[in-house]
């Protein structure tokens, strides 16, 4: 009596030994066609990831850079903030430009017989340009 899908060479053998001896062949062109199909990728992503370590490379290097700020204060002064790779490097204030006015809080000296002497006057010095006057 004949089995149907039994090769008589592989008579006597267990289940685990026939498989061993039928697919071994078959598994191993399975393998190495997944490990060539992957070497072939592994080159085309060792690309992509080398293109994109040069691309943050060169945007790490556009922010590198130096900035300077300066901010008008309302006395005239100027607060200079210099930034390089965006972190705080110096500051530092500017004293605003001096001219001389008029003292008008303190009196007009006066000459022996009763008269002013306006160019004798005393000077005292403010900011050449004041914000907060101008804005008002």
């Amino acid at each position: 009596m004949k089995v149907t899908g039994i090769d008589e060479s592989m008579a006597g053998f267990t289940n685990l030994e026939k498989a061993k001896a039928q697919g071994g062949g078959v598994f191993k062109d399975m393998f190495t066609g997944l490990v060539q199909e992957r070497l072939g990728n592994l080159t085309e992503d060792l690309e992509k990831m080398n293109a994109k370590k040069q691309e943050i490379s060169q945007l790490k290097a556009q922010q590198e850079f130096t900035e300077v700020i300066r901010h008008v204060l309302p006395d005239g002064s100027i607060l200079v903030k210099e930034y390089v790779d965006g972190k705080l490097d110096t500051c530092y204030r500017k004293p605003p430009h001096l001219k001389d006015v008029p003292d008008e809080s303190q009196p007009v000296p006066k000459a022996a017989d009763g008269t002013e002497l306006s160019t004798q006057r005393k000077m005292k010095q403010v900011p050449a340009v004041r914000i907060l006057e101008d804005m008002v």
